[in-house]
């Protein structure tokens, strides 16, 4: 898996310098795609077995984790510089996932209905994300790299390292999966501590490698822009496949250390534009 992890992020640097693309906007898009695919297929899974405390557990569990220990990380081997207004605007995203996951679930449950509504809203990203690209690449040069042997040499690399990150998150979740089950633990625990983590490999993986070759940029990108595909994506196509049926755990312990985790990164880049190894020693300890 490691050796998934460098591959994932020299091919992610090298298309953005071939594209022209800023790191943190190559994290927040083609990256955050590739690993959060093992949280996808996990709560799809769940939902299709009747698990929706699994789906959304894992789901909700990836982005607290993706900031507490992921972003703690990273920021404790080399703080995490990046343009704020950028990271602002990707945030945003993020917060009307979560906001709008709390009032759907309301009542404990998440109709068809919601869960559309929330898949409708990732595409919505997905294409604000593509136009935002397209323009950034408009400011610059024409001269375009579809035919560069780099950018072929880059996307097969990505995609190389994206199988392997994927495959032994795959490989990690089913273990803590059965060691969890053994012990006799509910599936919306599985889903918000081992499942989780396990799901969430690929970004810490990539965030490490990242941050060791300097380019922690990349790593804030991909952990927003991958707790926004959790948010709308997975959970809107978990509740499409089975409506949610929520525990009141979700509600009185889930969403409230989500709320904070939100709050508590958003109050760094607001205030300080830079994320620095206090920061990250407290997103650790608060993780």
């Amino acid at each position: 898996m490691a050796r998934g992890g460098g591959l994932f992020v020299d091919a992610s640097s090298q298309l953005s310098r071939v594209l022209r693309i800023p790191r943190i906007v190559i994290g927040g898009t083609i990256v955050s795609i590739a690993t959060t695919v093992p949280e996808l297929l996990t709560s799809v899974q769940a939902s299709l077995q009747d698990d929706t405390g699994m789906a959304l557990g894992n789901a909700v569990g990836s982005c607290i984790t993706n900031i507490g220990l992921i972003a703690g990380v990273v920021a404790i081997i080399m703080p995490i510089e990046f343009d704020r207004s950028v990271v602002l605007k990707r945030s945003a995203w993020m917060v009307l996932g979560a906001v709008l996951i709390v009032f759907f679930s309301w009542d404990l449950t998440m109709s068809r209905t919601y869960a559309a509504a929330l898949l409708f809203l990732a595409a919505l990203y997905l294409a604000w994300d593509v136009v935002g690209v397209i323009r950034s690449r408009a400011d610059m040069n024409d001269r375009t790299a579809d035919d560069n042997p780099k950018t072929l040499n880059a996307v097969g690399r990505f995609l190389l390292g994206a199988v392997f990150v994927t495959f032994g998150s795959w490989l990690l979740v089913e273990t803590g999966q059965d060691i969890a089950k053994f012990i006799g633990v509910s599936s919306e625990v599985i889903g918000l501590s081992v499942v989780a983590f396990g799901t969430s490999v690929p970004e810490l993986v990539t965030g490490v490698t990242a941050a060791r070759r300097g380019m922690s940029d990349l790593s804030l990108g991909n952990i927003i822009g991958a707790n926004v595909l959790n948010l709308l994506l997975i959970v809107g196509a978990s509740g499409a496949i089975t409506p949610l049926v929520l525990k009141p755990v979700s509600q009185q312990y889930a969403f409230p250390w989500l709320g904070l985790f939100f709050a508590v990164l958003l109050g760094v880049v607001i205030r300080h534009g830079v994320i620095r190894r206090a920061a990250g020693i407290g997103f650790l300890l608060l993780f």
